[in-house]
């Protein structure tokens, strides 16, 4: 067995791509959308861009769908933990095309900027009844109860843990700020199994520590801090998502191609962030 798993370092861009789900037969709808972010005294200009783009993202739903979205934050020490869009989003964005990225000085503010070029599929979010991911949290090992905001030292071992309130399969991501997508578990070593309802899954267990199996959480080269995101995927019968492309270098829109082959009321999405440090 390999001797642990690594998260890389990585933001919240992916809450803007999925929440909720959509017909079959709905068509794509085009847009160009462009958004802006003011870089904050404690943000990195990375950070400030994929925050520019976490924008544009918002607004292409928004001009797509005609349906205000609304953001949640949660802040800590000055730092955007998580910025996600909640399933009043009435559209989810298959396809994106990165225009253009930059940023400018206006006096002693900097803002930065990124254009797209968006394919948003409508949504019916009516078609997922009561099916949610009730719980989901990342932890060290021997924490115990919930942390609003975890931070994490570099280096330190992780956990993840989740449950939704019907029998579900669940699969788990990374996602970087970019949206490119690693797949947690499933994987080679750990096979899936159904869980019943409420049933917590706990990725890495410590039988699967004792083996080898770890998390942890890096900063990326030449970085003091990052923010990084856990995607939970349920679905109610067996997927083995992204499994005929684990091979190559995958992005969220595969991810969001794939489920959107499914039947609406099958899946439901749930993500998480967290600061990590040197």
């Amino acid at each position: 067995m390999k001797n642990g798993l690594r998260v890389s370092a990585v933001t919240m861009a992916v809450l803007l791509l999925g929440a909720g789900a959509f017909a079959a037969g709905d068509e794509p709808v085009r847009v160009e959308a462009e958004g802006t972010i003011l870089l904050g005294e404690d943000s990195t200009m990375s950070q400030a861009k994929a925050a520019a783009l976490n924008n544009a993202r918002r607004a292409a739903l928004e001009k797509a769908t005609g349906v205000e979205v609304r953001g949640s934050a949660t802040i800590y020490n000055f730092q955007l933990i998580n910025d996600l869009v909640q399933t009043a989003t009435r559209g989810i964005i298959v396809k994106e095309t990165l225009e253009s990225t930059k940023c400018r000085t206006e006096g002693d503010q900097i803002f930065c900027s990124a254009r797209i070029m968006a394919w948003v599929k409508p949504l019916h979010t009516e078609r997922r009844g009561t099916f949610k991911i009730t719980t989901l949290g990342v932890h060290r090992p021997e924490w115990q109860g919930e942390v609003k905001s975890p931070v994490f030292q570099s280096g330190d071992e992780i956990h993840i843990h989740a449950a939704a309130n019907q029998d579900a399969y669940l699969s788990i991501f990374s996602v970087d700020q970019n949206g490119g997508l690693s797949k947690l578990y499933p994987n080679e070593y750990v096979k899936q199994e159904k869980l019943p309802a409420g049933k917590e899954i706990v990725f890495p267990d410590d039988a699967m520590r004792q083996a080898g199996l770890k998390l942890r959480v890096r900063t990326p080269k030449g970085r003091k801090k990052a923010v990084e995101s856990v995607l939970v995927i349920a679905t109610k019968e067996k997927a083995a998502l992204l499994e005929p492309r684990k091979d190559r270098d995958l992005t969220i829109t595969d991810l969001m191609k794939e489920l959107s082959e499914m039947d609406p009321s099958q899946w439901v999405d749930q993500t998480i962030g967290y600061e990590v440090r040197e």
